[in-house]
């Protein structure tokens, strides 16, 4: 037994892989363009989202700073009442690029948002708050980050490619501050403004089922 787990520690020394969670923060913005097909039932409107996120910002990890930016593709769902303007959506992603140092990053990540200012009617869809959690592989390790979010989007209806159902075609926007359990105290930054802030939490297994079996297989996708 003792020298199996010298052998597994020599290997990871060997690697040069850490797997820590080192104080950490991130924060930037993002850009995403997606397609949502929707379904409409009375006033409940339920969609299926799928498109490109691109993602800039500055990475902090203990003293090192350096600027990121990554792009990659997004899927997720959303659901709202055209009444009551009251929605709520997520999504998963995963995006690869680089450090401003040149080396290679990637994110894997899952953003969760509510909203009370749907509107279907105009070019803007609406605005919503909530929180991101956030996967990030460097050449020497991996990070588990999470935080707030708060985002925009717009768009325009077009033919569908299903008759049966709409098409919404739009961008958006959103900016984060996310940051590793040790550095956050275990607390989401912006937390206290945003209850929905708690869906993501450090724990994937308490997520909704939906998300955390999407997010899973986004987790997968990276690994192959």
């Amino acid at each position: 037994m003792k020298h199996a787990l010298l052998i597994a520690l020599m290997l990871v020394a060997a690697s040069g892989i850490v797997y820590g969670e080192p104080n950490a923060t991130m924060t930037g913005g993002g850009d995403f363009s997606a397609a949502a097909v929707l379904w409409f039932a009375g006033t409940e409107v339920t969609a299926q989202v799928s498109g490109s996120i691109s993602l800039t910002g500055e990475l902090v990890v203990g003293e090192t700073e350096s600027a990121f930016k990554a792009k990659g593709s997004l899927s997720g769902a959303a659901s709202g009442d055209s009444n009551t303007m009251i929605g709520s959506g997520w999504a998963t992603f995963l995006a690869r690029g680089t450090l401003a140092t040149g080396e290679e990053i990637s994110m894997r990540g899952a953003i969760d948002l509510s909203t009370d200012d749907i509107d279907l009617s105009s070019d803007t869809a609406g605005s919503g708050t909530g929180s991101l959690y956030v996967v990030l592989s460097l050449p020497d390790r991996t990070l588990r980050m999470r935080g707030s979010a708060t985002g925009t989007a717009g768009g325009a209806f077009v033919p569908p490619d299903d008759p049966t159902t709409m098409q919404l075609d739009g961008k958006g926007s959103f900016t984060f501050t996310i940051a590793s359990k040790d550095a956050s105290s275990g607390e989401v930054p912006g937390e206290e403004e945003d209850s929905r802030a708690s869906i993501l939490s450090w724990d994937t297994q308490q997520w909704p089922d939906q998300l955390r079996e999407q997010f899973t297989r986004v987790m997968q996708e990276e690994s192959e």
